[in-house]
């Protein structure tokens, strides 16, 4: 494409265009509010640093993010719009990325889980191949709620990365059958510790997550009210908050949650939101992990996370989490009080089957979600794109 097509969309400077590094090809643009820092990296964040430095095309790739503060040791471009308030936040910051896209003369572009900020970066610079990379489920997703929605983004965007069979099933549904070949399951995976021993663990019962209704944090409160009177050597380990950013205990949710427990606080320890080193630390200690959610998952990282820990891991089955989960873990199936209690207590009286689940979800996961293989896979994705550049 002319750069006189490019100017029609936005405004650059010629003489800005040739001073990035030339060997720049692939740019992963993240949400706007998405922080790219160890303080607070949420599932997104952590997923795009661990197949940045796992993936082939490390040196050939820029992080594109809203805020200053990143992970070291990236290629990272914190993009800056000076047009917040003619536009507002999301308009400015997808025509900043356009700019600086322009700027770093990429020739294929990711974008995570924003749907218009891919289309209109496709639309702006049609010569690029754009992908977006869906962490939810589509049908809750802006752009993607409706079957129409769907179609049009797959016939407008060159891919769409799918993070589990569940969003990869979510996305194609009610549409032509055609479109499935742009649609490419990468499964969300962690670098694995050379060793983490699973045996002589403390007496911790582990939740971390965010505390809101749909991760089924009540029930767990219940289940523990009920359980941990009977086992006065156990305590319950709670990681997290409303959401990123709030201080714990400040909504009615986590308020209720509190109430449950108030009678075994002794037993319970409340950490609030904490940073992500710190939860694989409390993970590799943990005896018993729990993802109790009552709301479809997209993936479950977290309970990635805890079995590859070494904890003996009871989760859901819902959406994406019967995935993570496969045949290793201890399944509760409805999800509430009574199913999560007799699941804790199961494991908290048999230390040998406490053992076996949890080097089953050890086991489970490193063979199933490889960070070395999923990079492969996506690098074979970009490969082909690449390739059909030329």
């Amino acid at each position: 494409m002319s750069m006189s097509k490019i100017k029609k969309n936005v405004v650059i400077n010629s003489s800005e265009i040739s001073t990035m590094n030339p060997s720049t090809r692939i740019a992963v643009i993240l949400p706007l509010r998405e922080h790219f820092r160890s303080a607070d990296a949420g599932a997104v964040a952590l997923t795009v640093k661990d197949f940045y430095f796992a993936s082939t095309y490390c040196h050939e790739t820029i992080v594109f993010g809203g805020f200053a503060e990143h992970f070291p040791e990236v290629n990272y471009h914190h993009v800056k719009p000076s047009i917040w308030r003619i536009f507002g936040q999301n308009i400015a910051y997808a025509k900043q990325c356009v700019q600086d896209l322009v700027k770093h003369q990429v020739q294929m572009v990711e974008v995570h889980n924003r749907v218009q900020l891919a289309l209109r970066i496709k639309k702006a610079l049609p010569h690029l191949k754009v992908a977006i990379y869906l962490h939810n489920d589509p049908h809750t997703m802006a752009g993607l709620r409706t079957a129409q929605e769907r179609a049009e983004v797959l016939e407008q965007l060159d891919l769409v990365y799918c993070v589990s069979q569940y969003v990869q099933k979510r996305l194609l549904e009610d549409i032509n059958t055609s479109y499935a070949q742009k649609s490419y399951l990468i499964y969300n995976a962690i670098s694995q510790k050379q060793s983490i021993q699973i045996q002589d663990r403390q007496q911790w019962i582990t939740y971390a997550g965010r505390f809101v209704a749909q991760k089924g944090v009540l029930e767990l409160a219940q289940a523990l009210a009920q359980v941990l009177p009977q086992y006065p050597e156990w305590k319950a380990v709670f990681l997290g908050a409303k959401g990123f950013g709030h201080e714990a205990g400040q909504s009615k949710y986590e308020q209720a949650v509190y109430a449950e427990l108030a009678h075994v606080a002794s037993q319970i320890e409340f950490r609030g939101h904490v940073k992500h080193d710190e939860v694989m630390d409390v993970y590799s200690q943990t005896a018993i992990a729990v993802t109790p959610s009552i709301d479809a998952e997209a993936f479950g990282r977290t309970t990635l996370e805890a079995m590859d820990s070494g904890c003996a891991v009871i989760s859901s089955t819902i959406g994406g989490l019967a995935e993570v989960a496969g045949d290793a873990a201890i399944l509760v199936n409805p999800v509430n009080p009574t199913s999560i209690s007799d699941a804790i207590s199961s494991l908290i009286n048999d230390r040998d089957l406490r053992l076996r689940c949890a080097k089953r979800c050890q086991d489970y996961v490193r063979s199933h979600f490889s960070l070395i293989k999923q990079t492969e896979n996506l690098d074979a994705s970009r490969k082909a794109l690449l390739v059909d550049l030329n």
